[in-house]
């Protein structure tokens, strides 16, 4: 007794799908195997030559000399802003500047800010739900499972901390707008450099090896002072409890994701033959 397979007739546009397929499956083979493949872009050993180290040295000098030079002038311009938006939102902001020296301070008593027992609890059960909503998160939510959960113990840490001492707390809200501010403005002046090692190796025109690290250097000067102030009415509104989540998560390291972020942003706008 004989069988025969049952044959598939296939009109002529499928015709053409399947010989497509078999076209791309070879092509992909043959890169698999390294015949002659064009290895992706992320992948490749840039040659360096003399003209390629020389315009990274220069935008490395160049940015960097401005961003030295234009420090007073820049923390001038983010004391308008902050006084000038604490103002319009009724915060107790003020400025002593003594020569270079400057302090920012609160004209509220810091006690004030000190956590009651109201705030402790709310918090403790919003960050107690806030928790246990990770085990119902599906497997596609995963980053944003261990962000939550992250900021949970970092949460929690304060709320330690405000239980057994609170009246040793050594930091004001004054005092953190500064460190913010600061460590900015130290992440700004690092960044020619950064970009130079990961963007200055491309093969573009010099002058957009210039305006684009400009572009991300004057996105941070209008955000810096803006998410300072958002933290300080964060803090002049609910207290004191929250400065170490604003501090660790919502400080340098979210400064830090943003640079990577518009940093890999700049790097997919550029073409193809910039990387080869």
């Amino acid at each position: 007794m004989s069988s025969t397979a049952p044959s598939l007739s296939l009109n002529a546009g499928q015709q053409r799908v399947v010989k497509a397929a078999i076209e791309l499956l070879a092509q992909t083979r043959g890169q698999a195997q390294g015949q002659g493949a064009l290895m992706h872009r992320s992948l490749r050993h840039l040659r360096l030559g003399p003209v390629v180290l020389a315009e990274m040295a220069a935008v490395v000098v160049v940015l960097t000399t401005l961003m030295a030079l234009a420090r007073p002038a820049l923390l001038y311009a983010w004391d308008v802003v902050i006084l000038w938006w604490a103002q319009r939102l009724q915060l107790p902001l003020a400025l002593a500047a003594n020569g270079t020296e400057r302090m920012w301070m609160l004209s509220d008593p810091a006690a004030s800010l000190v956590p009651g027992p109201a705030t402790g609890v709310v918090t403790a059960a919003v960050v107690i739900a806030a928790f246990a909503s990770t085990w119902w998160m599906s497997d596609r939510l995963t980053p944003i499972k261990y962000l939550v959960r992250t900021l949970c113990v970092v949460q929690v840490s304060g709320l330690l901390f405000f239980m057994f001492k609170p009246a040793s707390f050594p930091y004001t809200v004054g005092g953190h707008l500064e460190s913010m501010l600061d460590a900015g403005y130290y992440l700004m002046l690092s960044m020619p450099l950064l970009l130079s090692l990961g963007y200055g190796v491309l093969r573009l025109p010099l002058y957009q090896k210039f305006l684009h690290p400009l572009g991300v250097l004057a996105y941070f000067a209008v955000m810096l002072p803006h998410k300072a102030l958002l933290h300080v009415l964060v803090l002049q509104h609910f207290s004191v409890l929250f400065m170490p989540m604003l501090y660790l998560c919502f400080g340098l390291v979210f400064d830090l994701m943003v640079f990577v972020a518009l940093y890999s942003w700049m790097v997919s706008r550029t073409p193809t033959q910039a990387a080869v």
